[in-house]
């Protein structure tokens, strides 16, 4: 049969049948905040990331720098690349699950949209000025508002209508959330939402692995040091030792085989069988064991003692915040220059904080030469 011929349930549920009883369903959606028709060729999850795809948002991901600058090469990643490498991450381990690989990856697709400028030091900076009048500024909270708020491509609704459980996905980190609609409290999202924070963490590690050898912030000798390192070193043939690439690729297979393998026996610890089983218990389920999250996290400190705050990364950090802090200064004294699409929000500081957000790095500095720097 034609899935042409299909109603959206009966379709949905066709492809339902190979996913495990507590992943989320595709004809179990709660649907979305404006309804609409189902589209007889796509999947709901589906349609959301084709929304997620045509942002102008997704495409400033390429403009703005993960870890280093793109003008100390072409090689380091970017948002955009890390956010490819998430999604890459999250369908494969969503398949060894058996989860939604379609909601894993629309909301890898938009986990970073509400990123600013400058990598993380941006984000601090710009939580920093938000404190300063009683707010706050956290980029999965942004990248929900763009999705609702500021991508807006329908006449019939505002944002992009995503489902909600892409939506739900979108603000991962949270726990003992609201379902106003349900009059429920839930300790933890699906499972799809919990494996793209931990997909996030694998692809930006490893690839911080790889860019800070090819930036020499760092050397294998160095990382050898590394409990989880040296047991990928000692899988590798000896010609393969010193070759970054291979141990690279050797590193991110031994994260994904012990999650597949940690998050199987948390569902059989935990005595997971339903959706709502997952969303009641009290732990997180897609999670590493504790004995090797030591090591996971051991690898973490030493990126951050070695990499994000090396001198070179340092340097453009503090670069980067002066631009921040200053651009926001200026526009909270010359409202009137910000973009009209900004004007609806009545918090100027929130204003203000939305107009950064979505700058590149390039646009950012252009914004601070034009505004402030040629001026003084």
């Amino acid at each position: 049969m034609s899935k042409k011929t299909l109603d959206g349930t009966a379709f949905a549920e066709r492809f339902d049948q190979g996913l495990a009883s507590y992943a989320q369903r595709n004809a179990d959606s709660r649907g979305r905040e404006y309804p609409e028709i189902p589209d007889p060729e796509r999947l709901p999850f589906q349609r959301d990331r084709d929304r997620i795809i045509h942002t102008k948002a997704f495409r400033r991901l390429k403009g703005k720098m993960q870890v280093v600058p793109p003008s100390k090469g072409d090689h380091f990643r970017n948002r955009l690349s890390h956010t490819l490498e998430v999604v890459q991450i999250a369908r494969d381990l969503a398949r060894n699950l058996q989860l939604n690989e379609d909601l894993a990856e629309a909301i890898a697709l938009a986990h970073d949209l509400g990123h600013p400028p400058f990598g993380h030091s941006g984000e601090e900076t710009l939580d920093s000025k938000m404190k300063e009048h009683g707010s706050r500024f956290e980029h999965n909270a942004q990248s929900l508002r763009i999705v609702e708020v500021f991508e807006s491509r329908y006449q019939d609704f505002p944002g992009l209508n995503l489902t909600y459980e892409v939506r739900e996905g979108i603000q991962k980190h949270e726990t003992f959330f609201d379902r106003p609609e349900e009059g429920r409290i839930i300790h933890w999202p699906h499972m799809e939402a919990q494996l793209v924070d931990v997909s996030d963490e694998i692809a930006y590690l490893s690839a911080d692995l790889e860019d800070g050898l090819r930036g020499d912030f760092f050397s294998l000798e160095d990382l050898s040091s590394l409990d989880l390192v040296h047991e990928a070193i000692t899988t590798l043939e000896p010609k393969e030792r010193k070759d970054r690439s291979a141990l690279i690729r050797r590193i991110i297979r031994h994260l994904l085989l012990q999650i597949v393998q940690d998050t199987q026996e948390n569902i059989q610890r935990f005595h997971i069988q339903t959706l709502q089983d997952v969303q009641n218990c009290s732990h997180r389920i897609v999670a590493f064991e504790k004995d090797f999250f030591k090591k996971f996290r051991s690898l973490k400190q030493f990126l951050w003692d070695r990499y994000y705050l090396s001198p070179v990364v340092r340097t453009s950090a503090e670069k980067g915040q002066k631009i921040i802090v200053e651009l926001f200064d200026y526009f909270l004294s010359h409202p009137d220059q910000l973009p009209d699409r900004f004007m609806q929000e009545e918090n100027l500081h929130r204003r203000v904080c939305d107009y950064i957000a979505g700058m590149t790095d390039e646009f950012a500095e252009k914004m601070y030469f034009d505004t402030i720097t040629s001026k003084k």
